[in-house]
C-alpha cells in the first residue's frame, strides 16, 4: 500500500506526535529528497476560522524566524477538508520527553539549554514576536544536542490586540503551568513573559516539577499571580545560589523585575556557568529596596486610602471575592440613612482590606529581604585572612605559605642579583593585612639559572597542582589540551621534557591536560574484510563492541562489513564502543519438497526460492509412473540454505520396451510355407484353369560364438 502524498509532494511516513490541535508526521520532501515534520490540524478544527487563523499564523510567524535555535517552517497550505504545514525534522526529543526519562537536570545542564532558548526568544523578540507558550513540550533537544524552540502556534506581534478571556487562555494564550501572571490576566504579554515562562522550565528541569499546579487550569492560573513558588533549594539543596537567583529573578509577579531582555539573562547564565557572580541578586536587592518605599508611600491627596491601596494591587481579583452584603430580611428598603450605613460598612471593610493589604506587603517585604539574605550569605559573609610573610622565603616555601592562608599565588620571574635563585624578594600586600579569602597575591622571585629537573608524579594531577610543583622548583608550565580515552578529563597525561629531565628556567615546561576522549567521525567499514574494518574503526579512536554481529545481506559477501552503529559519518565520542555489522551472505531460502512433483514443476518451485537446478535422471520400467517424477532431491526438503544454491533433483526416465539380445549368440529361423495360388490360364477361352503350388522353405541357422574377452 503506497504511502499517502500530502500537497502531490510530500510522502507520509509515520506519525510522530499529537499535540492540542495537530497531528505531527514524518514524510519526505519528494521534491527535495529531504525529511520534514508535517503538522497537520484535526479536521474539527478546520472548520473553525479562529483555529485556522492561529494555524497560518503558526506558519507565518515561524517562517518569518530563521535562526539555528528556531524550528523553520517551508510550507503551509490546504489538504482535503483541513490544512497542513511543513517544517524543518529535528531527529531527537522534546524536553519534557528528557524530564520524563531522566528526572531532574544538574544547574549546568539547564543552563546550557536555557542559553540556547533565550538565543531563540532573543531573535523572535528583535523581530516583534512574542512566543507565548514556553514549555518543555514546544522544546526540541536534537541527538547532537542542539536545542530548538517550536510551536509558534499563539505567538503574537508585539503590538497585536490582546485576546481576553480566561477560558481561551489555556488553549489560545498558553499552558496555564507555565504562562506569565500577566497573561493570567488577559494582559498583553511582552517578551519578559516568555521569560518568565523560560523561568518555569528553568525551575521544572532543576527541581523536577512545575513551581505551581492544581485540579484545574484556573486554579493554576490563580497561583501564579497570588503565590510564591517554593524555594528550589527546597527540592534540590545542592542547587547553588547564584542559579536559585536567576530563577527567582525570572519568576518575579513584576515584569518590570525581571530580566529586560532574553539578552541580559543569557548574559547572567553565562556567568553563572563560568563561575562568576550573577548580577541577578544585586537586582534582588533592588526589587527589596523598590518595594519597601512603595509600601511607605502616602496615597495622593484628595484619594481616599482604600481607593489608593486597592488600585496599586497587580490584580482586581480581591474585590471580586468580597461577598456582597445581602438587604434580605432586613425590612423596608433602605433610606438614605440605610445607604450611609452600608457605604460606612463598606468602607469598614475596605479599611481591613487595606490593613490586610499592607500586612502582607510587609510579610513580603520580610520575606524578601530574608530570602535575599539566604541567597546572599555565601556571597557576602567572605571570611577575611591574613597575609603571611613571604619576602625572604624560597619560592616553594611562599607558595605553601599562601596555601595555607587561603590565598592565590601570582609569581612574577624578575632577575635580582642581591638575592639567591628561586628567593622571594618582593609582595604586593604587605604582612598582616587582612584580606578576602581567594585574593590573589603577586610577589616577585629571583628565577633560577641553571637547569632544572622535572618532578616525579606530575601525571593525574590537575594543571594547577602540576603547575605549582614546577613553580616550587622554578619552571613555568604552559597548559596544553589532548585528548586522551585513558586519562580523566582535567587531569596531567605528560609533560615535555618528560619527568626526570632537565629543562631551563627560562622555557616552559609544556603541561598536556587531558581534553577528555573528544568526539570523532565513524568511519565507513561497508565491504572491507572484517579484519579491516576492526582496524579502521580502532585507528579512529573507538573500540569494537563484541561479539559482532553477523546479518544476511544479498549485496555484500560472506564475511565483509555491513555498516556500523553509530552509522558511517557522524560524530561520536572517542573511546566509545561502536557496533560493527559483518555480512554472513545472502538471506537463507528454505528447500521445497519436489519429491513426486514433474520435473518442470520442480524447476518452477526452485527458481521461485532464488534457487539453481541440477537434473540427474534415472531409468524406471517402461511404463512405471515414476517416468518423469521427481524420485528423490538433495539437500531435503525445508532445509535452509543461501540463495543461489545448486539443487539436485533424480527424475525418473523410461527404460527401452524390449529387452537386448543375449551377449554372444547369433540366431537364424528356417520357416517353411506354401502358398497356393490360382493362375489363369493363357490358353483359349475354355480351357480350364491351373493351379500351381510354391513352397518357401527358410532355414534358422543358431550360431554359437564364445565371448570376446575384453583386452
Amino acid at each position: 500500500m503506497s504511502e499517502p502524498i500530502i500537497n502531490e509532494r510530500y510522502e507520509v511516513q509515520q506519525r510522530i506526535g499529537r499535540g492540542g490541535m495537530a497531528d505531527v508526521f514524518l514524510a519526505r520532501d519528494t521534491l527535495l529528497d529531504r525529511p520534514v515534520a508535517i503538522k497537520v490540524l484535526f479536521p474539527e478544527y478546520a472548520t473553525d476560522p479562529a483555529f485556522v487563523e492561529r494555524f497560518r499564523r503558526e506558519a507565518q510567524a515561524a517562517a518569518n524566524l530563521n535562526h539555528p535555535n528556531i524550528v523553520g517552517v517551508y510550507d503551509w497550505g490546504r489538504q482535503g477538508n483541513t490544512y497542513f504545514m511543513a517544517m524543518e525534522y529535528v531527529n531527537g526529543r522534546t524536553l519534557a520527553d528528557v524530564l520524563r526519562s531522566n528526572g531532574r537536570l544538574t544547574p549546568q545542564q539547564a543552563t546550557d539549554i536555557a542559553i540556547e532558548i533565550g538565543a531563540a526568544l532573543g531573535f523572535a523578540h528583535r523581530g516583534g514576536v512574542v512566543h507565548r507558550d514556553i514549555k518543555p513540550a514546544n522544546i526540541l533537544i536534537s541527538h547532537e544536542g542542539r536545542v530548538k524552540v517550536a510551536d509558534f502556534g499563539i505567538a503574537r506581534a508585539l503590538n497585536a490586540p490582546v485576546e481576553s478571556g480566561l477560558t481561551q487562555a489555556g488553549a489560545v494564550m498558553g499552558t496555564a503551568t507555565y504562562f506569565s501572571p500577566e497573561q493570567a490576566q488577559g494582559a498583553q504579554p511582552d517578551p519578559r513573559s516568555d521569560l518568565y515562562s523560560l523561568g518555569i522550565t528553568l525551575y521544572e528541569m532543576v527541581g523536577g516539577k512545575p513551581p505551581f499546579d492544581g485540579e484545574n487550569p484556573v486554579s493554576v492560573a490563580y497561583k501564579q499571580v497570588h503565590e510564591l513558588p517554593k524555594p528550589l533549594n527546597q527540592l534540590a539543596p545542592e542547587v547553588p545560589k547564584s542559579f536559585e537567583a536567576i530563577v527567582a529573578k525570572l519568576l518575579a509577579k513584576n515584569p518590570g523585575v525581571r530580566y529586560p531582555t532574553a539578552e541580559a539573562l543569557r548574559d547572567d547564565l553565562r556567568r553563572f556557568r563560568d563561575g562568576q557572580p550573577v548580577g541577578a541578586l544585586t537586582s534582588l536587592l533592588a526589587q527589596n529596596a523598590g518595594t519597601t518605599v512603595m509600601a511607605q508611600a502616602t496615597p495622593p491627596a484628595g484619594a481616599s486610602r482604600p481607593t489608593a491601596v486597592i488600585g496599586s494591587q497587580p490584580t482586581n481579583v480581591l474585590p471580586k471575592t468580597t461577598a456582597m452584603p445581602s438587604t434580605a430580611g432586613r425590612g423596608p428598603a433602605a433610606g438614605p440613612g440605610r445607604n450611609l450605613q452600608y457605604d460606612e460598612g463598606t468602607q469598614r471593610r475596605s479599611g481591613l482590606v487595606v490593613w490586610a493589604a499592607i500586612l502582607a506587603a510587609v510579610a513580603l517585604i520580610a520575606g524578601g529581604i530574608v530570602l535575599y539574605q539566604a541567597l546572599t550569605k555565601e556571597e557576602t559573609a567572605v571570611e577575611q585572612v591574613t597575609v603571611p610573610r613571604i619576602v625572604e622565603r624560597t619560592l616553594d616555601q611562599a607558595l605553601a605559605l599562601l596555601n595555607d592562608a587561603g590565598l592565590e599565588a601570582d609569581p612574577v620571574r624578575e632577575e635580582n642579583s642581591s638575592h639567591p635563585e628561586l628567593l622571594v624578594w618582593q609582595q604586593n600586600f604587605p604582612e598582616g593585612m587582612q584580606v578576602p579569602r581567594g585574593t590573589s597575591v603577586t610577589f616577585k622571585y629571583n628565577p633560577a639559572k641553571d637547569p632544572v629537573t622535572i618532578p616525579d608524579g606530575l601525571e593525574g594531577l590537575t594543571f594547577a597542582e602540576a603547575e605549582e610543583r614546577l613553580l616550587a622548583v622554578g619552571l613555568l608550565a604552559q597548559q596544553t589540551p589532548e585528548e586522551s580515552a585513558t586519562v580523566e578529563e582535567g587531569k596531567v597525561i605528560r609533560t615535555t621534557p618528560g619527568a626526570g629531565e632537565l629543562s631551563r628556567p627560562a622555557d616552559p615546561v609544556i603541561v598536556f591536560v587531558s581534553a577528555g576522549q573528544g568526539e570523532g567521525k565513524i568511519p565507513n567499514v561497508q565491504g572491507l574484510e572484517e579484519a579491516d574494518a576492526r582496524e579502521l574503526v580502532l585507528e579512529a579512536g573507538f573500540k569494537i563492541a563484541e561479539p559482532v554481529e553477523l546479518v544476511f545481506d544479498d549485496a555484500i559477501k560472506a564475511g565483509q562489513a555491513v555498516r556500523t552503529d553509530p552509522p558511517a559519518n557522524t560524530e561520536h565520542l572517542k573511546g566509545s564502543e561502536v557496533r560493527l555489522f559483518v555480512s554472513k551472505g545472502g538471506e537463507p531460502t528454505l528447500v521445497p519438497n519436489l519429491i513426486r512433483t514433474s520435473e518442470a514443476e520442480a524447476r518452477d518451485a526452485l527458481e521461485a526460492s532464488n534457487l539453481k537446478v541440477r537434473v540427474d535422471p534415472q531409468k524406471v520400467a517402461f511404463g512405471s509412473p515414476d517416468v518423469g517424477k521427481v524420485l528423490a532431491q538433495d539437500p531435503p526438503a525445508n532445509t535452509e540454505v543461501p540463495k543461489d544454491t545448486e539443487v539436485l533433483i533424480v527424475v525418473g526416465v523410461a527404460d527401452d520396451p524390449l529387452p537386448p539380445p543375449t551377449q554372444g549368440t547369433t540366431s537364424s529361423t528356417s520357416t517353411t510355407t506354401t502358398v497356393a495360388a490360382t493362375v489363369a490360364p493363357t490358353d483359349p477361352p475354355g480351357t480350364d484353369p491351373t493351379t500351381t503350388t510354391t513352397t518357401t522353405t527358410t532355414t534358422t541357422t543358431t550360431t554359437t560364438v564364445p565371448p570376446t574377452s575384453a583386452p
